[in-house]
């Protein structure tokens, strides 16, 4: 079964010629396309990069693997074979957001990754907005606002990490001023609870699994509940490194064995990844 993963982060410790060999290895286990989630600029200090990067991370994240990822669209242009939609991923950007926007979009980006944690989390371990940048909850809120309409003016889809249980009210602003375009509440928004109203009243509200296998093995039975009663909404993400492309495999495995009986499966990993793009979904498609 053909496989679209909504999440994966481009970073990645290898030389150019060892990460077409990841290329293969992903055409190898049916992966036909992703949204890749590149960083184009970032701090000079490694301190204020990794309180932007949840802690289980900071041995992925330093200076030299982001030099080495900065200029990925160009790798991503170079690819054969996969379709690969470049997320602007946007976590270190401040300041001259609209010239940046157009520049970038100029570049070939497609999409807007957010990483939106204006306060320290410490479920997830981040440090956060107010740590690394100085900034208060309301100037966090008007930059992140300045993106998604920048997002919206040159019709980029939004892939968001929040997490609902705080911060809700401000999604659905989001939302709501934004119906043209579709926005990824990654990670199920961190509550079904709370997304689960989202995904009711906003047709262009979708979320994802990335990086919930762990939680979904724990309690199948009550997940299965939210993914039946939202399953044209859900996108199969697996929150990868394209440096350690093993953990798309895990994922899709995981996913294929969970509900393919159930006729599930093939909406999560590539039906509604195909809609959430406005693509065509063929009739049937030929692998």
């Amino acid at each position: 079964m053909k496989v679209y993963d909504a999440h994966i982060h481009f970073l990645f410790k290898c030389s150019f010629s060892s990460l077409q060999g990841n290329f293969a290895y992903l055409r190898k286990i049916d992966v036909a396309g992703f949204d890749a989630l590149i960083i184009p600029e970032y701090p000079a200090v490694l301190k204020t990069v990794r309180q932007m990067v949840p802690e289980e991370y900071h041995n992925e994240v330093d200076l030299d693997i982001l030099c080495r990822q900065r200029d990925s669209i160009q790798i991503v242009k170079q690819v054969k074979d996969l379709t690969i939609i470049p997320f602007l991923d946007a976590r270190y950007i401040e300041t001259d957001i609209e010239q940046k926007f157009k520049m970038y979009h100029d570049q070939g980006f497609k999409g807007l990754k957010l990483l939106y944690v204006p306060e320290e989390d410490m479920v997830s371990k981040f440090a956060g907005m107010e740590n690394a940048f100085g900034r208060s909850l309301l100037k966090s809120e008007k930059i992140t606002s300045l993106m998604v309409d920048c997002a919206s003016h040159y019709g980029m889809p939004v892939l968001i990490h929040i997490d609902l249980s705080r911060y809700a009210e401000f999604t659905e602003e989001l939302l709501k001023n934004h119906p043209l375009i579709n926005f990824n509440i990654a990670h199920f928004g961190f509550s079904r609870r709370k997304i689960a109203p989202l995904l009711d009243r906003y047709p262009n509200c979708y979320t994802d699994m990335a990086a919930l296998v762990t939680y979904i093995s724990q309690n199948p039975s009550s997940y299965l509940d939210f993914v039946k009663c939202y399953q044209d909404r859900i996108l199969f993400g697996s929150d990868s490194l394209i440096g350690v492309p093993e953990t798309v495999l895990k994922t899709s495995r995981f996913v294929i064995d969970w509900l393919d009986d159930m006729g599930l499966a093939e909406k999560i990993l590539y039906k509604n990844y195909l809609t959430f793009h406005k693509q065509q979904i063929p009739e049937k498609i030929k692998w």
